[in-house]
């Protein structure tokens, strides 16, 4: 052991020395960066929920303020006041809750202890929600073990036992709440429910700021995640400790213990909480559990029922503030939640979805999801509301499947009018894909017909040349004729299947004689026919199709009551023109505006709708036009123009 080993192991242990300073400093740097990003993601978690908890109760106050101003309504009633007043001590609920914390988190957190009946003062404080807790069909009990006077700040044990109690009554969706109170030697608070519990895994986590369990939701996801740190920094600054049991789908026991610190008059005054914060305590039970739940459905006060909308909201308020602004566009359902609202359209048609995204079990997101999976009705149009304000949460509902997105607060008269424009347009998207499926069943039928009509066709062909002598001439006349007529309707719809699709009606031109054209007409029987076609008059056109114009034209003057019909030719620098007139009553007013439209038929007459529109369609395809000249009492007359021929 010379001097050199002295200086190596000297050198060496400044090497390891300086090697675990800098992993300490690495480690310590990463511990940093992480607390950092779970600072960053608590913060950005807290500002989206408390711009969902701010904006909610500020739609509500706008609300029934924007009615009053723009002369909607005169004045507010009582239930609108008492609206307004609700929210309004919600949002100053709010406010205290982020006060608390800034007071903890700067060291200004400081008990004024006075002499308190402890319990007077928690009976008065717990009793709104006790009855909030019973109207949501919950076993709700107390029990006060002779707590008595002693001292203690009354402001920080109001925040003790409102957040424990509503928190309890809150996340209960079944079952029971006890809240017991005793003093001894210490004051012991135990809140015990049987709700859905916390995991082992979030319960060292509950009481920090901001933390909001996730393992499953109460009765609203509305809340900050403060509650439970205002109860640990109120506890703390009293000088006793609280205490959490709990497991998932058993419940939660929730004891705070505090020192007794005896006051000097034991037989003080009881001490109540300020009529505002009974005012709180009474807004913050009508969050929990509403007086009064909006109905299953809500009709409008006059006219039809309209379509069926569907307001999702897990706030009541809300819910109800919705529901009646839509009341005037019709029949309006509700429910609390995605799953809710998955149950509600399974059980009828409902014509549009208005949802709010953050919500318990099943949020807006997911319920739209749901609904564009759905195998029965996945085109409803859904409009998600949302105090999420900006492009990047818009984008998000939109990517979802979303048809449109409203951000909070909102006025009235911009949801009608959103939900209107969907309405109209999911009508015309149902009413193009009922045309498109119509068209696809029609053209297929009729493309289905022309091999059988076919064969019909070919053996009256053999029949007549056979020459059998005991079959009438008039059977086999009328049977082809039946042929022909059964023929051009097939020809028809097969046309009109074409011209849906954005096609034109295919035409074989030629030139032809005009009088043979009009000799080989097959004209209606029983019709007086007069011609008046010049001789040698030639056009440019289909032979096959301008036949099918004029017989239509004939056959439509002879079911409209017609007896007489003239045909004459005329020619003009626009080309040759064949003018046909008939003797009937004239087409009635309400068919003139959509004579030359499919489907367009009077009362009285039978036919397919689509013959002149077909018609026409096959004129211009030929480079000519099929027009009405004039229709009245006395008769009508149709103008087909063609193309002359060389």
């Amino acid at each position: 052991m010379d001097e050199a080993h002295r200086r190596f192991l000297d050198q060496l242990s400044q090497a390891v020395a300086q090697r675990l300073e800098a992993a300490r400093a690495q480690e310590l740097e990463a511990q940093r960066a992480a607390t950092l990003s779970e600072l960053n993601t608590a913060k950005t978690h807290f500002l989206s929920t408390m711009s969902h908890e701010l904006r909610t109760p500020l739609t509500l106050l706008l609300g029934p303020l924007h009615d009053v101003l723009s002369g909607r309504v005169d004045v507010l009633d009582r239930a609108a006041v008492e609206q307004l007043n609700g929210q309004c001590q919600r949002l100053l609920g709010m406010v205290e809750d982020l006060l608390e914390i800034s007071r903890s988190e700067s060291g200004r957190l400081v008990a004024h202890p006075e002499a308190v009946d402890v319990d007077g003062l928690t009976a008065q404080l717990v009793e709104s929600l006790l009855e909030a807790g019973e109207r949501a069909g919950l076993r709700m009990s107390r029990t006060f073990r002779g707590a008595g006077t002693c001292l203690l700040d009354v402001r920080l044990w109001e925040n003790v036992v409102l957040n424990l109690v509503s928190n309890a009554v809150k996340y209960t969706l079944e079952g029971s709440v006890h809240v017991d109170l005793a003093m001894d030697d210490q004051l012991v608070l135990t809140v015990r429910d049987t709700g859905i519990g916390i995991p082992e895994a979030q319960q060292s986590l509950v009481f920090q700021r901001f933390h909001r369990v996730r393992a499953g939701e109460g009765r609203s996801i509305e809340g900050a995640g403060v509650g439970l740190a205002i109860v640990a920094d109120a506890v703390a600054e009293l000088g006793g400790e609280v205490s959490l049991e709990s497991a998932p789908g058993v419940g939660t026991t929730v004891t705070v213990r505090l020192p007794v610190r005896e006051a000097e008059d034991a037989t003080a005054p009881a001490t109540a909480p300020t009529a505002l914060r009974l005012a709180g305590v009474r807004a913050k039970a009508l969050d929990l559990v509403p007086v009064e739940e909006p109905g299953p459905e809500r009709r409008p006060a006059a006219g039809p029922a309209g379509p069926t909308l569907l307001v999702v909201d897990d706030n009541a308020a809300m819910r109800q503030h919705v529901a009646s602004a839509l009341g005037e566009v019709g029949r309006v359902l509700v429910a609390a939640d995605g799953v809710e609202a998955l149950e509600v359209l399974a059980r009828g048609d409902v014509d549009l979805v208005v949802s709010d995204v953050m919500m318990p079990r099943l949020d807006g997101e997911g319920l739209v999801a749901a609904i564009r999976k759905s195998p029965d009705r996945p085109d409803v149009p859904v409009i998600l509301l949302s105090a999420r304000a900006g492009s990047e949460a818009a984008i998000s509902g939109l990517g979802r499947g979303a048809d449109d997105y409203v951000a909070k607060p909102f006025s009235r008269e911009e949801l009608v009018a959103r939900v209107r424009a969907h309405l109209e347009l999911s009508s015309l998207r149902r009413e193009r894909q009922r045309r498109r499926d119509r068209e696809t069943m029609l053209a297929g039928v009729s493309h289905d017909m022309q091999t059988p009509l076919a064969t019909i066709a070919n053996a009256l062909e053999l029949l007549t040349s056979l020459g059998i002598p005991d079959l009438p001439p008039e059977i086999t006349g009328t049977m082809t004729r039946s042929v022909a007529s059964l023929r051009g309707l097939v020809a028809e719809f097969l046309d009109w299947s074409a011209l849906s699709t954005g096609a034109r009606v295919r035409v074989h031109l030629e030139d032809l004689e005009v009088p043979s054209l009009v000799a080989d007409v097959a004209w209606p029987r029983g019709l007086e026919l007069t011609t008046q076609v010049g001789a040698g008059a030639r056009v440019r056109a289909d032979a096959l199709r301008v036949r099918r114009i004029l017989a239509n034209l004939a056959t439509n003057a002879v079911r409209a009551g017609a007896t007489r019909l003239w045909v004459g030719t005329d020619r003009d620098t626009d080309g040759l023109h064949v003018r046909v007139r008939d003797d009937g009553p004239g087409i009635p007013a309400e068919v003139l505006a959509r004579l030359f439209q499919p489907w367009t038929t009077s009362q009285d007459t039978r036919g397919s709708g689509l013959g002149l529109y077909v018609s026409r369609e096959s004129a211009r395809a030929m480079g000519g036009d099929l027009t009405l000249v004039d229709t009245s009492s006395a008769g009508t007359t149709f103008d087909l123009r063609l193309t002359s021929g060389g």
